[in-house]
């Protein structure tokens, strides 16, 4: 359990790189920035509460749902860095 509770984030971060890269064109890096750090500062602040709880599937979705807005908020800055150079 602990491996894939471990590993969750990750799986969340591979499945979406090439839809990361899609949002930060269509949408643009801010608006796509401040939904990342929302969204992913939110289930931080969830977290602790969940693992108090012993939920693991639901501490799984959380870290899935982690990675996604990770893996945006790098597409951001690339987004952000190829349209100023």
């Amino acid at each position: 359990m602990q491996n894939l509770l471990l590993s969750s984030f990750y799986f969340g971060y591979i499945t979406t790189t090439l839809l990361g890269g899609v949002l930060a064109m269509k949408f643009g890096g801010k608006i796509l920035l401040l939904v990342a750090v929302g969204s992913t500062s939110v289930l931080t602040i969830v977290t602790p509460p969940l693992t108090q709880l012993g939920d693991a599937p639901a501490m799984i979705a959380v870290r899935v749902v982690e990675g996604i807005g990770q893996v945006s908020i790098a597409h951001c800055d690339c987004h952000r860095i190829q349209s100023h150079g």
